[in-house]
């Protein structure tokens, strides 16, 4: 059970990490042009997209933590990418609803 906690919350760790991380800035910018570069635009959507790193991410956690038979990491990379992109997008609606946050407005 703990491996399975630690698994998720690394793979989502890990990606948003890769997407959004001030530290990765540099390695995403040079991914991107390197693909550009390559003629391999589609593949620079790997860093943007929590669905695409979190898949990624789930197929190296998986073996990490979980099992290293390939049908396990498998699923367990197609489970990353879901739990990234549903992290995702509780973290977006979480900062959604603290920021734009309007008064009611009352007739008098």
């Amino acid at each position: 059970m703990i491996n399975l906690i630690l698994y998720a919350l690394a793979t989502i760790g890990m990606t948003h990490i890769v997407v959004d991380g001030s530290i990765t800035e540099s390695f995403r910018t040079f991914f991107k042009s390197s693909m550009n570069k390559l003629k391999l635009n589609y593949l620079s959507s790997l860093v943007d997209c929590y669905l695409c790193s979190g898949t990624w991410c789930g197929f190296l956690m998986g073996y990490i933590w979980i099992s290293n038979n390939p049908l396990e990491i498998f699923a367990c990379g197609c489970a990353g990418g879901f739990l990234a992109n549903f992290a995702a997008v509780i973290v977006n609606w979480l900062e959604a609803s603290t920021l734009v946050n309007l008064p009611s407005e009352k007739n008098e």
